[in-house]
């Protein structure tokens, strides 16, 4: 198959989802504030590094009300909404700060930010099941994600030549691209998961009722008790990304205990890597997995990860370094698409805002505590050995990935989405046939 061929995947998605990828490339081109957030607290506002590492952890902290709320608001009142109304309140706080003198006040501007940037998180990603139907579902995730990556590679870079010189002008020009990326999304989404009307069977119209009712008189605490797949798999997650982190903290104080002051350039190049592998094999990739269930290609995502690890834990050549990145950034792109679509598979339209928040939570989670707990362990152990140590739990979790793809398909016969009651499974094709009459229904009239 030649390569252009493999960008089918993209052919046909709703008009929506081509505008949340251009939104995505704006706002990541113009993220200049999250990607030197570090530099900014330390060489900009006066703090130690200890502070600025306690900073930054206590506002990761601090996010997780905020992913519920946001959870909670695009569950009621539809996730574009709650895009376009906190990601413009985090645009106007970013333009505050580049009127302000660095201090202070700045950082507490940041926290502001960072509260209303988390409300709209678990939006961004429940949006895409509101615009596609199944069976498009991990295209559209794979071309949101390369859209978001294609902005990263450039952002940090343009962020990095701004930061001495034109500080404050980072935060006007991030402030005017997260607005002129909202403006994208409210008038180019058009979001139908709150507007559910349409010439449905009576059997489909039922069921979609009835997991209205349900959502309604339930919390979706109750929900993922009832569906404890869902935990689970958010348990493996929480290994993963425990895991992934530690390339962004055991490998640049490797380089540079490796290969002194040209370790920094290593590291920077492995970044490089890891930005231009995502954008080139994204679309590859999403080609050739998606005949397998997400679980499937979420469990060889783990296995490129140990095979990282273990030339990071045995490596001392510049070359193998590559291989590496390479090779946890294959893992990457494999993971993140398919930890979405498993989440949207098995989450009613009602449940959904709700459950991305909780999984944005456990992300979050993973991210935070893999370095303060590596970091105390790398006191002890060598280099190898900490990276011996990652690979064995990374084992783990695509083990207990695995485990969980045969309990899937015992309790569910293929992962279909589940309505959260316990007692009951909404039959697929009665839920597919409401939801894919719906998406005709509404692609025609626009």
């Amino acid at each position: 198959m030649r390569l252009k061929e493999h960008f089918l995947v993209y052919r046909g998605l709703p008009k929506g989802i081509y505008f949340l990828f251009l939104s995505d490339i704006i706002n990541r081109m113009g993220g200049f504030i999250l990607p030197l957030m570090t530099l900014i607290l330390t060489g900009k506002l006066g703090l130690s590094v200890s502070d600025a590492g306690l900073f930054a952890t206590a506002a990761m902290l601090a996010q997780a009300p905020f992913f519920l709320l946001g959870g909670k608001l695009s569950d009621k009142f539809g996730s574009k909404r709650v895009i376009v109304l906190f990601d413009f309140l985090g645009a106007f706080t970013y333009l505050l700060c580049g009127f302000l003198p660095p201090g202070h006040v700045t950082a507490v501007l940041l926290v502001v930010a960072s509260a209303f940037f988390g409300v709209a998180s678990p939006a961004h990603t429940a949006i895409i099941p509101e615009l596609a139907p199944p069976s498009m579902i991990k295209s559209a995730y794979s071309l949101i994600y390369l859209g978001y990556n294609i902005g990263l590679s450039v952002g940090p870079l343009l962020g990095g030549l701004l930061f001495v010189n034109h500080f404050r002008l980072l935060f006007l020009l991030d402030g005017m691209t997260t607005m002129a990326a909202t403006i994208v999304v409210l008038l180019g989404v058009r979001s139908r998961a709150k507007e559910k009307k349409g010439p449905f069977s009576a059997a489909a119209e039922a069921i979609l009722e009835e997991e209205k009712k349900r959502a309604e008189d339930g919390s979706v605490f109750s929900f993922l008790r009832k569906n404890p797949v869902l935990l689970a798999f958010a348990g493996c997650l929480l290994i993963y990304n425990f895991c992934y982190i530690q390339w962004a903290f055991i490998l640049p104080l490797q380089t540079v205990d490796r290969f002194g002051e040209n370790g920094a350039r290593l590291y920077s190049l492995l970044v490089s890597v890891n930005a231009v592998t995502v954008v080139v094999l994204t679309p590859l990739l999403t080609s050739l997995t998606r005949r397998l269930h997400a679980l499937e290609t979420i469990f060889l995502g783990g296995v490129f990860y140990l095979g990282a690890f273990l030339l990071f834990a045995v490596n001392g050549w510049t070359l193998v370094f590559m291989i590496g990145m390479v090779s946890i950034t294959v893992g990457e792109i494999l993971i993140n698409i398919n930890m979405n679509v498993f989440i949207a598979q098995k989450t009613p339209d009602a449940y959904m805002g709700r459950a991305n928040s909780l999984l944005s939570i456990v992300n979050g989670a993973g991210f935070a505590i893999g370095p303060v707990i590596m970091g105390n362990l790398l006191l002890l152990l060598t280099f190898r050995s900490a990276w011996f140590l990652v690979s064995g739990l990374i084992i783990l979790g695509f083990l207990l990935v695995r485990a969980l793809r045969h309990m899937d398909g015992d309790a569910s016969s293929g992962g279909s989405r589940g309505n959260g009651a316990g007692d009951m499974q909404i039959d697929d094709e009665i839920q597919d046939e409401a939801e894919s009459e719906l998406f005709r229904e509404e692609e025609t009239t626009r």
